[in-house]
């Protein structure tokens, strides 16, 4: 929010805007169902809704690191659970366990201690400093809509049935890169490579679930890396009230670094306990 808002968008978000193109459906069926740009339409505007309302929620972050070796098997690193929230504007991120354990009851202490200086430091920042910082967050996710809407021209869509996620009865699409479709900022050119699955439910044309791959290596960053075939990607998506919100985010990650090192990683992100809060809430 893939993500997001608070949800670390660089991976999160990433995926939330992996679709939103749509080419004509399949001819009439024996029910009604939307165009498959129809459906791309009316959810591309409830995603958006959904994303815009990111902000409005405080959540529990769950973090977990692995390492992929040559045979494919993964070995957990590290994880670590978080509250996040947004403090004067901004997500702050606390820390409240590690490899599934909670703190101790010194590091509660430290991490409380951290807080109560950054709410300190927020809420007496020069007005300087608080633009600079409001201005990052605004300008990430600035970016992140830039990409949501990239997804319009960047996709090729067909309607590939429907199927039941965790209850929610959705059309699944398929989705093809679009041969003419030329990328006009570099975070775009991924979108280049890959294809992948979306599921959105029928009712009210939230994103469930999505699924992407690389399929073609691309370049990213004057070609100091690039991601590789066997670059993975899954979002699944929960309702909490009237919106839909990220639920787990996980990514496998084939690539090239610098031409001579590879790197072959997963990362999984569980989010849990939303919970609607102040935009600038202090405590």
């Amino acid at each position: 929010m893939i993500p997001v808002s608070h949800v670390k968008l660089h991976t999160s978000v990433f995926l939330l805007i992996v679709f939103a193109s749509a080419q004509p459906g399949f001819g009439a069926q024996t029910t009604v169902v939307p165009s498959v740009s129809e459906i791309i339409r009316r959810s591309l505007a409830m995603n958006t809704a959904d994303w815009n309302a990111q902000p409005q929620y405080s959540f529990r972050e769950l973090d977990i690191k692995s390492k992929v070796d040559l045979t494919g098997s993964t070995r957990a690193e590290e994880s670590k659970t978080r509250e996040v929230m947004m403090l004067e504007g901004s997500p702050y991120y606390r820390l409240i366990g590690i490899d599934n354990e909670p703190l101790s009851r010194a590091q509660q202490q430290q991490e409380q201690l951290k807080l109560n200086r950054e709410i300190e430091r927020r809420q007496n920042e020069s007005p300087r400093d608080r633009d600079a910082r409001l201005s990052k967050y605004r300008t990430e996710r600035s970016e992140e809509h830039l990409l949501m809407q990239q997804m319009i021209a960047a996709f090729q869509f067909r309607l590939a049935g429907e199927q039941s996620v965790d209850g929610a009865d959705c059309y699944v699409l398929d989705a093809l890169p679009n041969p003419d479709y030329r990328p006009p900022v570099q975070r775009a050119r991924v979108l280049t490579g890959m294809k992948g699955r979306l599921w959105i439910e029928k009712s009210h044309y939230h994103w469930a679930k999505v699924q992407a791959e690389v399929i073609t290596p691309v370049e990213f960053g004057l070609f100091i890396a690039k991601v590789k075939p066997g670059t993975k990607f899954e979002l699944d998506q929960a309702p909490v009230g009237d919106v839909w919100l990220p639920k787990c985010f996980t990514q496998s990650v084939n690539a090239i670094v610098l031409g001579l090192y590879g790197m072959r990683s997963m990362e999984e992100e569980h989010y849990s306990h939303y919970h609607q809060t102040m935009l600038n809430a202090s405590r």
